[in-house]
């Protein structure tokens, strides 16, 4: 099993995927940070509201992160790969759980990258307004929800990289979701939308504004675990019934 992880640890670092997908990241995260910043019409009354939402922003990590851990599954499906992985690996449930563990550790590596960003961009915003970036108990906080949402957000797109197997399916599929479709859900149907992954990670990061209707931190925490759990058994069973 040690074997099988270092291989996987090897194609995650292999080709720009990883890069890519770290860059746009940050690049989108700093334009919202920025937007906070410049948007703010009384930042000195504001400071401290303003750094917690610059915080909460690097949560928008948590999609490329999800879309990582689905080509991290998809890519070896694609060129066929999977096979070969299937045939040196102990067994079909040590490659899956191989990758779910691989993209986990790729899901903090886009949370912390995420964050450091958003100190690194707030900071930088807010000293050019003269005002300082405002760090307590809440940041902390709010730091640990985006690392918490990001490190179980890639898992959960490798899951969904095993049930789906078809990458641009998969990719299309998440991006679609995760810029128009969860929009629509959590807005028209918030009642349910508050259950789904996207629901539980506004209620990881607080975000009560942007949702009203989201749970508490600590039962969408749950929820999220509770989501990362059952699709990557589905994805565990469907690997091992499935023809390659």
């Amino acid at each position: 099993m040690r074997n099988q992880i270092r291989a996987e640890i090897l194609k995650a670092r292999s080709g720009a995927a990883l890069s890519v997908l770290l860059l746009v990241a940050l690049a989108l995260g700093a334009l919202g940070q920025l937007g906070a910043v410049y948007g703010e019409t009384q930042l000195d009354a504001n400071v401290v509201a303003t750094s917690h939402r610059v915080i909460k922003l690097a949560g928008s990590a948590t999609l490329f992160a999800t879309l990582f851990g689905a080509l991290l599954v998809t890519s070896e499906f694609r060129s066929g790969s999977i096979g070969r992985s299937v045939l040196y690996a102990p067994g079909r449930g040590a490659v899956v759980g191989a990758k779910l563990l691989v993209a986990t550790f790729s899901g903090l590596l886009f949370g912390a990258v995420a964050v450091l960003g958003a100190l690194g961009v707030g900071a930088a915003a807010l000293g050019a307004r003269g005002a300082t970036l405002a760090l307590d108990g809440q940041s902390a906080r709010l730091v640990l929800a985006v690392l918490a949402v990001c490190t179980l957000a890639a898992p959960l797109g490798a899951a969904i990289g095993f049930v789906v197997r078809n990458q641009l399916a998969a990719v299309v599929g998440l991006l679609v979701w995760g810029t128009v479709g969860q929009l629509m859900v959590l807005g028209q149907l918030p009642q349910l939308g508050r259950y789904l992954p996207d629901g539980a990670q506004l209620s990881v990061l607080g975000d009560h504004l942007t949702f009203p209707d989201a749970l508490s931190a600590p039962y969408g925490l749950l929820l999220l675990i509770g989501w990362g759990a059952a699709l990557a058994v589905l994805a565990q069973r469907l690997f091992v019934r499935r023809d390659i």
